[in-house]
């Protein structure tokens, strides 16, 4: 797999782009999007094979993929950024490992980790979502899905959908931090960080228009001591588990500390 920019082109890797040089067949999410890249990194591609493969693809032309690629090497590149970040790669993928198939991954940028970077935002502990569904009810559901894990939640939204899915968010959630990030990398880029309460202020500010990557930052932990966390660690230890890895695993969970979690738990 091979990562490719997701905006300014000159943000392909020297190994991304030697692959794409030196290999003889690539499969990707556009063939056109694919020779247009080419063709600005200068790469001639006149004597490769390139085929499609995307959510729409036939189960004869996976199949016929993973001929080629029991027999040499195949190069997978989406669109934009990562093969398998809300990209049609993991058939390929998880197709190859089934069958023994040596499976490489060349990195490059990718909009999450630009959009969070950008955020200024909490990177510690992330969610990453992909993109939301579209209907009302599914926002309200993640909402309610966000507000049980702490740490900062990353999707992508449309365009069409950026400004209504901030209407739902920014009412139930008026104390949360969030970044609007558009247009990554790109000439037109912009970051947005607000409030949640302070998006009817900044609303006709967010230009409709490109890609978009949201970031919501849930600053409520769990504690150790709320009755349905320690409930759940009694029952937990019940069954034989080692205090010191569960108040490891605790940690991570509500943000406290590992040390003070296991002696909460060696004294009960």
């Amino acid at each position: 797999m091979v990562t490719v920019p997701i905006g300014n082109v000159e943000d392909i890797s020297f190994r991304a782009k030697q692959k794409l040089q030196d290999c003889s067949i690539i499969v990707a999410e556009d063939t056109r999007v694919l020779k247009e890249l080419l063709t600005r990194l200068e790469i001639d591609y006149s004597q490769k094979r390139i085929w499609a493969f995307h959510d729409h693809s036939e189960e004869t032309t996976l199949q016929g993929i993973l001929k080629s690629m029991s027999e040499e090497e195949v190069v997978y590149t989406s669109d934009a950024g990562s093969p398998v970040i809300s990209d049609p790669a993991l058939p390929l993928v998880r197709l190859a490992i089934e069958n023994n198939i040596e499976v490489q991954s060349l990195p490059g940028a990718n909009a999450p980790m630009v959009a969070l970077e950008l955020s200024g935002l909490p990177a510690t502990p992330f969610h990453f979502h992909g993109f939301l569904g579209r209907e009302k009810a599914k926002v309200e559901q993640f909402v309610q899905l966000m507000q049980s894990q702490y740490g900062t939640h990353i999707f992508f939204e449309g365009v069409s959908r950026v400004k209504k899915t901030m209407d739902i968010l920014s009412k139930e959630l008026p104390d949360w931090d969030f970044a609007i990030c558009r247009e990554l990398t790109k000439t037109f880029q912009s970051v947005h960080r607000f409030k949640g309460s302070e998006w009817a202020a900044i609303k006709e500010a967010v230009t409709e228009k490109g890609e978009f990557v949201l970031l919501a930052h849930n600053p409520q932990k769990k504690s150790t001591g709320s009755a349905q966390v320690s409930g759940l660690a009694q029952e937990i230890l019940a069954k034989g588990a080692r205090p010191k890895l569960l108040a490891k695993l605790l940690a991570e969970i509500t943000g406290e500390n590992s040390k003070e979690i296991y002696s909460k738990l060696d004294n009960r």
